[in-house]
């Protein structure tokens, strides 16, 4: 494939012409930025033809990005130069053509902001063609062809929305019977609730790419339903045959998937993205997502590329500037509260800082200087004026990419290490596991190991059957109170019960639920009945896996978890000291408790650990 040049270039913007339109919106940048940067939908809706990209490695990092059609007659390839964005006014993204009627292309949208309210967007064609005939009406034509789109967007409600795609929604009313359709099929599944209209609604109307990536919060967050009984009622679906599951792996600097499959099984512990040239592990509590579609007999999604590198496609890359060859730049920018990472493909290193309204001592800085391709020195985190003056250079004979992401950024992702510890998960899909030999590490997962006191004495005194059911009880009792905490029982070994959280809050609540349950229930019951419980928990890092084909868990972490349980005298709650100092606000506002530390030996275990002791007074 050709490779441009910056001269090749700079001899093509010399000679571009240009179109524009200027549109006056009701509505301001900050709100319009997150529709009017989703270029890969608005080039649909306007008659553009799909896109296959190809993404050549460059050997200093990143890659070349190539895209080309196939639509008849009208075929056009060529090699995109990276968008450049800086929120919420200005985007720009630069083509240069190696078939198809144009040479050169580049696009600039600027969003003003008026003191009398709304904004004008200003969109520019910069273009040169390929053939010696006019082009400025066509161009013109396409320009009027977005203004379109762009009106509608501003006749969206001015309320600030749960999803950067709802202005795209389709109309209900064209697809009620469908809708009907869904919604009957799933009436059994969960009587009494929103979400089989909802989620039935969503399914029919949301764009083609939220449908095919379906994410439950996003569906809660959007019709404002429970986020949990959305996600109990996808996996419900998918056990049903109306959905079907991915085990997506994030690429960590793209937020794209770099691989999925339909089984965990078949899950693969390391992923390639393509478009970032990077190789990476899967994270079961950070990049690896749990999505869901539909089965294609309810709606056949087009997920064609029709803009893959809009600002868009990647939210948590808060702006992004692309610098040619030996181009010196000075940018300022208005950062909001938060945590940003300074990176780029080619540059070794990364500066992280923070922009805070606190006082911490730390003088702010209000300019930064970074050459791209060169080595980042490892330095600590630094704190950002709101106004930060950025002096940028390339050096080098390519062009660079500088991405600024803000670490802040919230996306409503279901992780697979929240997924697999829901109770309601390891129901429904028990014989999904990893495969054998595969591990992957979670960096903190909270553990909960419980037991029944003098069980042993229990069969003894009252036979097996009668004890057995006793038992019994007290796994229902138990499995209960973890599912409605978000948890999961992993296994039980006796009358021994291994559960896990990715919440330590929630953990903690549902043990301390489990102390009230078993109160409760030895209040109603004669005293040879009773049950005494005797719960640990412990938090930290340990390794998922496959062991006697159930998803277990293993390592340092679940040891400890284990043996502060041994510690309980029973009726009572033992914590780490790890977990304890991360829930202590909790308990201490809970009027019925007693909190009591200790030091012990655990077995097996080095060193003395303090300890907690969780009673009901």
């Amino acid at each position: 494939m050709h490779v441009v040049t910056l001269d090749e270039v700079k001899r093509l913007r010399q000679k571009t012409r240009y179109a524009e339109i200027q549109i006056h919106l009701q509505h301001d940048a900050e709100y319009l930025w997150r529709y009017v940067i989703n270029t890969d939908i608005i080039d649909k809706k306007v008659g553009l033809s799909p896109l296959k990209y190809t993404f050549v490695p460059k050997a200093q990092g990143g890659t070349l990005i190539y895209a080309q059609s196939d639509d008849g007659w009208l075929k056009e390839a060529y090699q995109e130069i990276p968008y450049q964005w800086l929120p919420p006014n200005w985007f720009s993204v630069e083509r240069v053509y190696s078939q198809g009627i144009l040479r050169y292309f580049r696009g600039e949208w600027q969003l003003t902001n008026q003191t009398t309210g709304g904004c004008i967007l200003t969109c520019r064609y910069y273009y040169l063609g390929r053939y010696p005939f006019p082009l400025k009406k066509a161009v013109q034509q396409e320009l009027d062809k977005v203004a379109i789109v762009y009106k509608e967007i501003d006749q969206h409600s001015s309320h600030y929305p749960t999803l950067d795609v709802d202005v795209f929604f389709q109309d209900t009313n064209n697809k009620t019977e469908k809708i009907q359709q869904l919604q009957q099929a799933w009436k059994k599944l969960l009587p009494n609730s929103q979400v089989p209209t909802k989620l039935a609604e969503y399914i029919y109307t949301a764009p083609d790419k939220k449908v095919f990536l379906l994410r439950p919060f996003e569906v809660a967050d959007y019709y404002q339903l429970p986020r949990i009984e959305v996600l109990r009622f996808c996996l419900l679906a998918t056990k049903q045959g109306f959905l079907e599951m991915s085990w997506d792996i994030l690429c960590p600097s793209c937020r794209g998937t770099g691989t999925h499959t339909s089984r965990l099984i078949e899950f693969s512990p390391s992923a390639h993205c393509t478009a970032c040239n990077i190789q990476y592990d899967a994270e079961f509590e950070n990049n690896v997502e749990v999505t869901f579609r539909p089965n294609p007999q309810w709606r056949t999604l087009d997920t064609a590329s029709y803009c893959a590198g809009s600002p868009a496609s990647t939210p948590h890359i808060w702006a992004q500037l692309t610098l040619d060859p030996q181009e010196q730049r000075q940018v300022t920018l208005h950062l909001d509260e938060g945590t940003y990472r300074f990176t780029s493909p080619t540059t070794q290193g990364e500066i992280r800082g923070y922009v805070s309204d606190e006082q911490d001592g730390i003088m702010p800085i209000d300019t930064l200087t970074l050459t791209l391709g060169d080595t980042i020195p490892l330095q600590h985190t630094q704190r950002f004026a709101p106004i930060l003056q950025l002096q940028l250079s390339n050096t080098q004979a390519d062009w660079q990419v500088l991405k600024i992401e803000k670490l802040d950024y919230q996306g409503r992702i279901v992780t697979a290490a929240f997924v697999t510890t829901l109770q309601d998960f390891r129901d429904l899909f028990s014989s999904e596991v990893l495969r054998p030999g595969v591990q992957l590490g979670i960096s903190n997962i909270s553990l909960l190991f419980t037991d029944l006191k003098s069980s042993t004495e229990l069969y003894e005194k009252r036979g097996d059957a009668s004890a057995f059911a006793l038992v019994q009880a007290h796994f229902d009792i138990m499995t209960t109170i973890i599912a409605r905490y978000q948890g999961g029982v992993v296994k039980t070994i006796g009358d021994a019960v291994m559960a896990v959280f990715t919440d330590p809050l929630a953990a903690v609540q549902a043990s301390v639920d489990i102390l009230r349950g078993f109160n409760s229930y030895n209040q109603n019951h004669p005293t040879e009945e009773q049950l005494i419980i005797k719960l640990g928990l412990h938090k930290g890092a340990c390794i998922a896996l496959n062991l006697n084909e159930k998803l277990d868990y293993f390592g340092s972490t679940v040891n400890i978890a284990a043996r502060v349980q041994g510690v309980s005298e029973g009726n009572d709650l033992i914590l780490s000291s790890t977990m304890y100092d991360t829930v202590e606000h909790w308990l201490t506002q809970c009027s019925d408790l007693q909190i009591t530390s200790l030091t012990a030996k655990l077995k097996g275990i080095q060193d003395t650990h303090v300890l907690y002791r969780i009673q009901l007074k």
